[in-house]
C-alpha cells in the first residue's frame, strides 16, 4: 500500500531524515520520517508591538497502517510541494473484505480511529455485493475480482444476467380482503377467475400491515416462461417491496430456488427508495445485464431495458408497493374504433379494460389525496420524506383493507346490470321468462398473453448478443485463415477474453430502432397541459424504437398520434398526403408487440369538415415546416407557445413585417413635430419677434415657391425642357447651399425630399452636404413629393467641420445671416 501525504499539510515541505529503512517494521501512528515547514506567525517585537514574521517548524510524519516498508519514494532534504506518494508499506491484511465494521479476514475492528485517522478503515470496502445482507462489503479490487469470475462463468455457459421486477410484471398483489371471500363463494361470477390465486400472511413488515393477508395472482404463463429464460439467463429479483414481501413471493413462484436462488434484492438493501439502479447488484461492469420492468422512468430508461405491459388483474389497485416512486404517468390510448351508446359505455368499457392484461386509459383518472400526490412525488432519499412515505405506504395497504375497493366496483358492475335490465323489461312484456336469474358480469378477467411475447424478445436479444460475441472471438482467434494456415485456435470456451465481450447496451437500442426508425410522430391531445414533450413517459418509450418526436407538423413527419379527433393538428395533417392520422393504440401496440404495425386499422376517422385541401408537392407550405399548434389541443404549452400568444395579442403574425410603413413613419414625425414644436415656443423674445417680422416675406415667397414647383413638375411631364429648367432650379439650390441660414430649403445630395419637407417632418439636416456640385431636382405638389436623379457631389470647397461651425452660429445668433450678406430663407410652417 502507497502512505500519500494528505492536503492538509503546510505546504512546501522539507524532508530532514528517514526515521524508518527499507525492510522495517511499523505500526499504526508512529513516526517514519521528519520535516519541517514554513509559516507566519504573530509574535511581539519586545516593544508592545504584534508583528508578523516567518518560522520554520519540523514536525514528524507518522503512519497510518501496520506493515513493512518496502521502498522510500523521497529522500532526505527533498522539497515537496503537494500531496504525494511517500513511501510503499506491505501490509499482512488489505482488509478487502469487511463483515460488519470488521476485518473479515485478520478480524480488526475497522471502526478505530484516531488523532491520525484522515479516511476511516471502512471505506477500504465500501462496495456491497451480496443481495440480501448490506452488512457484507468488498473492496473495488475484490468486486472487480469477483464479476469477472462471474462473466466468465456465464459466458462459459452461454447466459447472460436478467433482474426480474415483480409487481405488475410477472405478478399482481393485493391486500383487499374481498378476494378471499370470493375464492370462497362458488356463487360469485368471479370464482372462476381466483381459483389460481395464492396467499400469504405478513407478521413481520411494517406495524400498520401486520397480519395482513397479500393475495397474488402469477401472470399467465409464468412458471413455463421462468424455466425457459432461466436457461439463457442467470436471474435476479428487484422489487420495491420489503424483504420479507420478496422472500414470500420468491417462495410462491420459485419454491426451490432452483430459479433465483437467494439473489433476490428488496427496498431494504437496495440504497434508494425512489429509484432503481444497477449499481447495488453489478458495481463494476453491467455489460451483460438485461433488465424487464413494467416501468421505464424509475430506471431512468436506460439502453438495458424492457418494458413490459403492466400486468392489472385486481381491477383499480396498481401497485402497491409504489408509494416510494415517483407519480406514474398514464398513458392515455384510444381505442381502435368509436364506442357505441352511451348507455352501453360503461358495460364496454369494462369489457374492453384488458388488452393483453393491460388497463387502456380511456376515462378520468382516478382520484388520489393531495398527500398520497404529495408523497408518491418520490422527493429523494430525505429521511423525513422517506418516513411520509412509509406513512403513506401503511395507509395504502389500510385503505385497501378497510375500504374494498373491488367489492366497491363490483356492486356499481351489478348497479348498472340491474339498469340495463330494467330498462329492458319495462320496454318488454310481462312476460315469466323475465324471472329467470340473469347472469351477472364479472369483474376479473384474464386475457395476458405478455409473456409469451416476453420470451421471444429475451430470446432475440440473446442471441444478437452471442453472434456479436462470437464474432469478435473468431476475429481475435484468428478465424478461418488461422486455421488455413495450420495455426492452433483457443477453445471458445477456455481463455475467456473479457475485453472482447459486447455491450448489451449499445446491442439493444440498434435492435430496437430497427422497428420504428424512420418515423416521425407529432401528438395531439395525448400529452397532458405543461408537461415536457421530450421528456413525457410515451416520448421517453417511443424515441427508444427509433422514433423521432416533433412539436409542429411538418413535411418530415410521417404520422399524427392523435388522442382524440377534430383538433387542430388533425385538420393541418389531412392537408398533407403523406401524413397518416392513427390512434394512439397504434403507438402503443408497435411499441409493446415490437413490431410497425399496420396503420390501417388504426387510422383515426376524420370529421368530413376538417378535411382540407391536400398540399400540391411544390407548394410553399411543404417546405416552410412552421406550422404553428393551436391553442385548443391544451397540450404541450411551451414557452415559445407564450410567445406566439404574445404576437397574436398584438395583431401580428409569422408573416408580419418587423419594419414600419409610411403611415407609421409619418406618425412617428407628427410625434417629433410636436416635440421640437414645443422646444420652439420656448425660445427667447427676440427670435420670436424676428419670425414673426419675418411672415409676410414667408408666406409670399411660400407662394412663389409653389408656383416654381408647379413649373418644375409640369416640365417634368414634357421631359424635353428638364435640362434648362433643371439648371434655373440648380442655380437656386446653389444659392441656397450658400447661405448660413438657409438650412430648410436645400435638396440633399442623396435623398428624395428638401430640407423643408424633412424639418417639417421632424428630421434635422445633415451637417455634411456638399456646397457645390449638382444637386438631385426636387419638387413638391401638395403634400406629394418628386425626385429627379442626382449626381454626387465632388470638389467641395467648404470642409464639413466648418460648415457645422457656420450652422451653429445661424442657429446660435439670429443676425448672423444678415451680417454674412445672405437674404433670409422662408420656411413653410403651415
Amino acid at each position: 500500500m502507497q502512505l500519500r501525504l494528505p492536503p492538509s499539510l503546510h505546504y512546501p515541505i522539507t524532508v530532514t531524515s528517514l526515521l524508518k529503512r527499507e525492510g522495517d517494521t511499523v505500526e499504526r501512528d508512529e513516526a517514519i520520517f521528519w520535516y519541517i515547514y514554513q509559516t507566519t506567525v504573530e509574535e511581539g517585537d519586545g516593544l508592545g508591538n504584534q508583528v508578523m514574521v516567518k518560522r520554520k517548524f519540523p514536525t514528524r510524519f507518522e503512519s497510518t497502517v501496520d506493515g513493512t516498508v518496502v521502498k522510500w519514494n523521497i529522500a532526505k532534504g527533498d522539497v515537496i510541494d503537494e500531496p504525494v506518494d511517500v513511501v510503499e508499506v506491505e501490509e499482512p491484511c488489505a482488509h478487502e473484505v469487511q463483515f460488519g465494521g470488521m476485518c473479515a479476514e485478520c478480524g480488526k475492528d475497522m471502526t478505530e480511529s484516531t488523532y491520525n485517522t484522515e479516511i476511516s478503515e471502512t471505506f477500504r470496502a465500501p462496495i456491497q455485493m451480496t443481495h440480501d445482507n448490506t452488512t457484507l462489503t468488498v473492496s473495488e479490487k475484490e468486486a472487480t475480482r469477483v464479476e469477472e469470475d462471474a462473466k466468465r462463468r456465464l459466458l462459459a455457459s452461454r447466459r447472460l444476467s436478467l433482474v426480474v421486477d415483480l409487481d405488475q410484471t410477472i405478478i399482481h398483489a393485493t391486500v383487499d380482503p374481498t378476494v378471499g371471500e370470493w375464492k370462497d363463494d362458488k356463487d360469485n361470477p368471479n370464482y372462476d377467475a381466483l381459483k389460481d390465486v395464492r396467499s400469504f400472511q405478513l407478521v413481520d413488515d411494517t406495524p400498520g400491515a401486520r397480519g395482513c393477508w397479500y393475495y397474488i395472482k402469477l401472470r399467465p404463463g409464468l412458471e413455463g416462461f421462468l424455466e425457459k429464460v432461466a436457461e439463457l439467463f442467470e436471474l435476479h429479483i428487484y422489487t420495491m417491496g420489503t424483504r420479507a414481501y420478496a422472500q414470500n413471493i420468491a417462495d410462491l413462484i420459485d419454491p426451490t430456488r432452483k430459479l433465483f436462488g437467494d439473489r433476490i434484492l428488496s427496498r431494504d438493501e437496495s440504497g434508494s427508495l425512489t429509484a432503481k439502479n444497477l449499481q447495488r447488484l453489478f458495481p463494476v461492469d453491467t455489460k451483460m445485464v438485461v433488465i424487464i420492468d413494467d416501468r421505464g422512468d424509475v430506471w431512468r430508461w436506460i439502453p438495458n431495458l424492457i418494458k413490459v405491459v403492466p400486468y392489472d388483474f385486481f381491477v383499480g389497485i396498481g401497485d402497491i408497493n409504489s408509494s416510494f416512486l415517483p407519480k406514474k404517468q398514464e398513458i392515455v390510448v384510444t381505442p381502435k374504433s368509436s364506442r357505441g351508446s352511451k348507455e352501453k359505455g360503461k358495460e364496454k368499457e369494462d369489457q374492453e379494460h384488458h388488452v393483453n392484461g393491460a388497463t387502456m386509459k380511456t376515462g378520468p383518472e382516478t382520484e388520489v389525496s393531495a398527500l398520497e400526490q404529495l408523497v408518491t412525488m418520490g422527493g429523494g432519499d430525505d429521511p423525513r420524506l422517506l418516513q411520509e412515505q412509509a406513512d403513506a405506504q401503511e395507509e395504502t395497504i389500510m385503505h385497501q383493507v378497510e375500504d374494498r375497493p373491488l367489492l366497491q366496483k363490483q356492486k356499481e358492475l351489478d348497479a348498472d346490470d340491474d339498469a340495463s335490465a330494467d330498462g329492458s323489461e319495462s320496454s318488454s312484456s310481462g312476460d315469466e321468462s323475465q324471472e329467470v336469474a340473469r347472469p351477472r358480469h364479472h369483474l376479473l378477467v384474464d386475457h395476458d398473453t405478455e409473456l409469451f411475447q416476453l420470451q421471444d424478445r429475451l430470446e432475440a436479444v440473446h442471441k444478437i448478443f452471442f453472434e456479436e460475441y462470437d464474432k469478435k472471438r473468431t476475429h481475435a482467434l484468428g478465424g478461418r485463415v488461422a486455421a488455413l494456415r495450420g495455426e492452433k485456435a483457443a477453445s471458445k470456451d477456455k481463455d475467456v477474453d473479457l475485453k472482447l465481450v459486447p455491450d448489451i447496451k449499445d446491442i439493444m437500442p440498434l435492435y430496437k430502432a430497427q422497428v420504428l426508425g424512420g418515423v416521425v410522430i407529432v401528438f395531439s391531445g395525448v400529452i397532458p397541459l405543461g408537461q415536457d414533450l421530450q421528456n413525457a413517459e410515451v416520448s421517453l418509450w417511443a424515441k427508444t424504437f427509433g422514433v423521432v418526436v416533433l412539436k409542429n407538423i411538418g413535411k418530415r413527419v410521417t404520422h399524427l398520434v392523435a388522442g382524440r379527433n377534430r383538433t387542430a393538428k388533425v385538420r393541418e395533417a389531412t392537408r398533407w398526403p403523406n401524413i397518416k392520422i392513427v390512434t394512439t393504440q397504434w403507438l402503443y401496440d408497435s411499441l409493446i408487440n415490437w413490431r410497425h404495425m399496420d396503420e390501417d386499422p388504426y387510422l383515426l376517422p376524420v370529421h368530413p369538415d376538417d378535411r382540407g385541401e391536400p398540399l400540391s408537392p411544390g407548394s410553399r407550405e411543404l417546405v416552410d415546416n412552421s406550422w404553428m399548434s393551436s391553442s385548443d389541443e391544451a397540450t404541450n404549452v411551451t414557452d415559445d407557445d407564450a410567445s406566439d400568444e404574445l404576437f397574436k395579442d398584438a395583431g401580428l403574425s409569422e408573416s408580419s413585417p418587423l419594419s414600419y410603413d409610411e403611415e407609421d413613419q409619418a406618425a412617428v414625425h407628427d410625434e417629433l413635430k410636436d416635440f421640437l414644436g414645443s422646444d420652439d415656443e420656448s425660445e427667447s423674445d427676440s427670435e420670436f419677434f424676428a419670425e414673426e417680422g419675418a411672415e409676410p416675406s414667408r408666406k409670399r415667397k411660400r407662394g412663389e415657391g409653389s408656383d416654381g414647383n408647379a413649373d418644375e413638375e409640369s416640365t417634368h411631364e414634357d421631359g424635353d425642357e428638364v435640362d434648362a429648367k433643371g439648371s434655373r432650379l440648380s442655380q437656386r439650390i446653389k444659392r441656397s447651399y450658400e447661405r448660413s441660414t438657409g438650412l430648410r430649403d436645400v435638396a440633399t445630395p442623396g435623398g428624395s425630399e428638401t430640407e423643408e419637407t424633412r424639418f417639417e417632418k421632424g428630421q434635422f439636416p445633415a451637417p455634411d452636404d456638399d456646397d457645390e456640385g449638382e444637386a438631385g431636382v426636387a419638387t413638391v405638389v401638395g403634400d406629394k413629393q418628386e425626385t429627379q436623379s442626382e449626381t454626387a457631389v465632388e470638389g467641395s470647397d467648404v470642409d464639413a467641420d466648418d460648415f457645422e461651425r457656420e450652422m451653429m452660429a445661424a442657429f446660435d445668433d439670429p443676425d448672423y445671416s444678415k451680417e454674412s450678406g445672405a437674404a433670409p430663407t422662408s420656411t413653410d410652417q403651415g
